[in-house]
């Protein structure tokens, strides 16, 4: 059986012309519904961790999907606080995207904050509750400008220093080895009113983030450049250097003239991603070095570990203002972050990927505070500390945001660790399932791993355990999807880049490989027969199409369906498709496990005898099928969402076909849709470019219910089973929930 719909441009603009003449009329709202912003699960892109100097139970984050994060209690809860900034960036133009913030030492209601990519700087002057544009005389001049730091001059509030990474997608754009990075400085004498461009490495460069004054003659400036996941391009590399990059930028005279103190000051990595000056002696520096160990440059890292000789990264001490420097610290390892203790300067931290450091002596001598290959709280994959503060009254009590987003706490001096991110997210979270007994228990997972909430997204606890494999275990890659067993509380399945399957019988407290699928294909939607739960489904496709949500995924053909008979232990792959299509989602029938549905880059494909063989129920005219659902309380009530088109609606099994279009967004991209399993008339569907839908006429006509919503780029979706609750994965602003009841 197959049936065609007619994508035309005439049909799109036939129904846009009906929706505007009210000639199409969705049905009435029930009631107002509004989401409730979770403020979770931890996550994103996190950058800088500053406090108000004048009250220091007021902290800020920075995060590149949410912005700015303000907590008044000390770092225990946070809020966000963008008024004034506006979204810019994003699938949806959502994303807030601050990189940088310094506060003002000289008068803390002033804050500065700084853009990823789009080149905007922002000031505010009470204390970073609302916000103006301050960035006249700043200009783009390559492809992306983004700004990495800011520093006060402490003569004067109106003299700052903007630290910059420039972006010339001609040379590679912003990759971690042989980039298109570059770098700038800009200054303003004049409270941001105007800026002047005062260093402009050019391309190739390296990008600038952290500058210190020397408070004695504050025309010295000593400036950081380079990241651990930025590089410089290769014609910087030399023989001595073959790792490339700059160094340590130098001025004597307020930034007129720099010098470049590179590998012959003593820096053997030339990637300074964090810079600390002592609070009492100025000439006294600790830089944390540290770059990916990219391809490129393995072979001479391993040349490096295989002759016994010291690691390249970790953190080395200048005693004379910067102009040579001394290796501290060695490790295979990637430093991205340093700091001294204004309570105590002796206490000094330091922090890699893969744990974290402390040194009593002011950064002569270094030891270990974590155990193991990592550091954050348990079952949280902490990413790299991009940021360290201590807290000004504790120097056993710091804060350290990270690249993967979230906010952790140590109180013991770096030994131990909590996630300390409640109200502070920035997750790309990809799904969400409901624990079959209770609708206030929500498992995600996305780009920072597995979550659980007992309490509706009041609290969220990391569910991301090592993953066993029998002897050793493997440490989780992103996630992908995520389904809790109907029948069996605590038994849930995931599918994870890497690519793997993983099962957790306990609730996420422990998990184990069940299967490494074959590379290139990544593990998608896991469907729970409804009439067997022994019986699962898994749709497989190429990563980048469940990734990234690329809209172009039919070019690439990897997928398939697996099936499991106990449960999710064992699993066969059923329909290998590598050479024909994709599949994005699977739907299995309410009444018989063997009939399930599948919606593909090459159609809608149904299944009668558990996937042994195929029919093409829609073709779709070429479309790509992203969602398809099946009524829990009909087998032939089934919705589908066809690509930059809308749903299409049968219930008589795929026979005949109504439109689903009235109402959605003409160019949409329906990631998930979900039946109401006490109301089978009332359907909701997570569109990735503009939001929520509820239809309340079975997938007819469709409304938007985006009331509460900082993010409309929306991915998973789940609906509890006394129908009361809804929620929904954001791609860049957790897991938002709606009470319809």
């Amino acid at each position: 059986m197959e049936h065609d719909v007619r994508l035309t441009i005439a049909a799109t603009t036939l129904l846009a012309l009906a929706l505007l003449t009210g000639n199409i009329l969705a049905a009435p709202p029930r009631q107002n519904l509004t989401w409730i912003r979770t403020g979770g699960p931890p996550g994103g892109l996190g950058y800088d961790i500053r406090y108000n100097f004048n009250d220091p139970n007021i902290w800020y984050v920075t995060d590149n999907f949410a912005g700015v994060s303000i907590s008044y209690d000390n770092g225990l809860t946070w809020q966000p606080s963008n008024t004034g900034i506006p979204p810019q960036s994003g699938p949806t133009g959502d994303w807030i995207p601050i990189f940088s913030l310094t506060v003002d030492p000289l008068n803390p209601n002033i804050v500065w904050a700084g853009t990823d990519v789009t080149g905007h700087i922002y000031r505010s002057t009470d204390g970073g509750r609302t916000w103006e544009q301050r960035d006249n005389g700043v200009t783009i001049q390559y492809d992306g400008l983004t700004f990495r730091g800011f520093t006060v001059d402490p003569r004067s509030s109106d003299i700052v220093y903007a630290m910059a990474e420039t972006i010339d997608e001609s040379l590679g754009g912003p990759r971690t080895w042989n980039s298109g990075t570059g770098g700038q400085i800009y200054k303003t004498t004049d409270g941001g009113a105007s800026w002047q461009l005062i260093w402009d490495g050019g391309m190739p460069s390296s990008l600038t983030r952290y500058m210190w004054i020397d408070p004695r003659d504050p025309n010295v400036l000593i400036v950081s450049t380079g990241i651990f996941d930025r590089g410089a391009t290769s014609e910087t590399a030399t023989p001595d250097n073959p790792l490339g990059g700059l160094g340590i930028l130098k001025s004597t005279d307020g930034g007129q003239t720099w010098r470049v103190i590179g590998y012959e000051s003593g820096l053997r990595m030339l990637y300074i991603g964090s810079l600390a000056m002592h609070p009492k002696n100025p000439d006294i520096l600790l830089a944390a070095a540290g770059h990916v160990f990219e391809p490129e440059i393995l072979p001479f890292i391993e040349g490096l570990m295989e002759q016994n000789l010291p690691s390249p990264t970790g953190v080395y001490l200048s005693t004379d203002g910067g102009e040579h420097w001394e290796q501290v610290l060695s490790a295979f390892e990637v430093f991205s972050s340093v700091e001294y203790c204004t309570a105590n300067p002796n206490i000094a931290y330091a922090g890699s990927r893969e744990g974290f450091y402390r040194s009593e002596d002011a950064g002569q001598t270094w030891t270990r505070t974590t155990e193991g290959d990592s550091w954050g709280s348990p079952g949280v994959i902490a990413g790299f500390p991009i940021d360290i503060q201590c807290d000004p009254r504790d120097p056993n009590r710091l804060f350290v945001n990270n690249y993967g987003g979230g906010n952790f706490l140590s109180e013991d001096g770096g030994r131990t660790w909590s996630n300390a991110s409640q109200g502070y997210t920035g997750a790309q979270i990809r799904e969400v399932t409901l624990s079959p007994e209770n609708a206030n228990a929500v498992y995600a997972i996305g780009r920072s791993g597995v979550w659980y909430t007992p309490d509706g997204g009041n609290s969220w606890l990391g569910r991301t355990y090592p993953i066993s494999t029998g002897d050793t275990t493997v440490a989780f890659m992103e996630g992908i999807s995520v389904s809790a067993d109907p029948m069996r509380p605590g038994h849930i399945l995931i599918g994870m880049t890497g690519p793997v399957i993983a099962e957790s019988s306990d609730g996420g407290m422990s998990w184990h490989s069940v299967i490494a699928l074959r590379e290139g294909m990544s593990p998608g939607t896991i469907a729970f027969a409804p009439s067997d739960s022994n019986i699962v489904y898994i749709g497989l496709s190429e990563e980048d199409c469940l990734v990234k949500h690329e809209p172009t995924c039919s070019e690439f053909l990897m997928g398939g369906v697996m099936a499991s008979h106990d449960g999710g232990t064992t699993w066969e792959l059923i329909w290998d498709a590598r050479d024909r299509l994709n599949v994005l989602d699977v739907a299995v029938a309410p009444d018989n496990a063997n009939t399930l549905y599948a919606a593909t880059t090459s159609g809608l494909m149904v299944s009668h005898d558990g996937g042994v063989t195929w029919d093409t129920l829609h073709s779709g005219n070429g479309a790509i099928f992203r969602a398809v659902a099946v009524s829990p309380n009909d087998p032939n009530y089934i919705i589908a969402a066809i690509e930059r088109y809308g749903a299409i609606v049968s219930r008589d099994g795929g026979v005949t076909w109504q439109q689903g279009i009235a109402g959605l967004e003409v160019n949409g991209s329906i990631h998930e849709i979900e039946f109401d399993p006490t109301n089978p008339q009332t359907v909701y569907a997570t569109d990735y470019y503009s939001g929520a839908y509820v239809s309340y006429d079975g997938g007819i006509t469709w409304q938007r219910i985006n009331e509460g919503l900082l993010n409309r780029s929306l991915l998973g979706l789940a609906v509890s089973a006394n129908g009361e609750r809804v929620y929904v994965a954001t791609d860049g602003n957790g897991v938002y929930r709606m009470d319809v009841r």
